[in-house]
């Protein structure tokens, strides 16, 4: 696996995006998409992670990762504005300014670091499933657009996955074939993931006013950044200084512009992220690329 892959799968993905966003009748079916590529690629990636899961001291620097999504959850709930939006709202913020662990943090790893690096990076990311699985169901039950129950288990399958991945890890050996599974599965969530995201971005629904939430989407990129990197220097390998280093220096999580749409929210901290998050990417991609030297 190499970097190219990857960036060649992310642009492909961008301009698959932006040739959807300008077709009215893909806009008309949006919610269908975005709940096809939740059940097609990160249902998947959940089954594969658990399955490899070796033993629970695996769980304890990824468990760091999952403390520090709280605290950036918490100041998102402290500075959104009191009202009967405030829950749905300050999920969406916290989530937005949260790392993108599925569409940055493990084709990136990957490519840096191969398959070990993509192991650490995706237990993360199955562990942040089963908190944004809740998150999930926060934003389901107070979301603007009712919602219809027999969509639930689709928004929830990447936790159902995690749970079938978990069962197979006591009950099966794990085929050596799961490693390069999970390595070649970085340019599909690469292509995938920036397809939709950009497709969501640029949705109908979705074109509001950027500026009022850029001053909540720096202090929140703040908080990300003074956490994430001096966990990056305190561990204990480079594949895991690496990840930490990614969740860090971020690109714009994907999920809260499609939920945005899939539950009818518009808020104006998501936009700003989704639009100025990708900043981060080159300073996170070149600190990551020093770390592997070091090591």
């Amino acid at each position: 696996m190499t970097g190219l892959v990857v960036v060649l799968a992310y642009a492909l993905g961008a301009t698959l995006g932006v040739a959807s966003a300008r077709s009215a009748r893909l806009a008309g079916v949006w919610q269908r998409i975005i709940r096809f590529q939740i059940v097609l690629v990160s249902v998947g990636v959940s089954i594969l992670a658990a399955w490899r899961l070796e033993g629970i001291a695996d769980l304890g620097w990824p468990m760091l990762a999952v403390g520090i999504t709280v605290v950036i959850m918490s100041v998102a709930w402290w500075t959104t504005p009191r009202g009967s939006d405030r829950t749905g709202r300050a999920v969406l913020r916290g989530w937005s300014a949260n790392a993108n662990g599925g569409f940055w943090v493990i084709p990136v790893a990957t490519a840096i670091a191969g398959a070990p690096g993509a192991v650490f990076a995706v237990i993360v990311d199955r562990l942040y499933i089963v908190i944004f699985g809740f998150f999930t169901w926060v934003l389901r039950r107070n979301a603007p657009e009712p919602q219809r129950m027999r969509t639930s288990w689709i928004d929830q399958a990447p936790v159902i996955a995690l749970g079938v991945g978990l069962v197979l890890n006591v009950t099966t050996d794990t085929p050596a074939w799961t490693a390069t599974a999970l390595e070649w599965a970085a340019p599909l969530l690469a292509l995938s993931g920036a397809a939709v995201f950009v497709g969501s971005v640029l949705h109908p629904s979705q074109r509001i006013p950027w500026r009022p939430g850029m001053r909540i989407w720096a202090l929140l990129s703040a908080v990300r950044l003074a956490l994430f990197v001096p966990a990056a220097l305190l561990a204990p390998t480079p594949e895991i200084a690496i990840a930490f280093v990614l969740f860090g220096f971020t690109i714009p999580a994907f999920f809260p512009p499609q939920l945005s749409i899939l539950y009818g929210y518009r808020d104006a901290v998501v936009a700003a992220t989704a639009r100025w998050g990708w900043v981060w990417a080159a300073p996170g991609v070149a600190a990551a690329l020093v770390l592997w030297s070091l090591g």
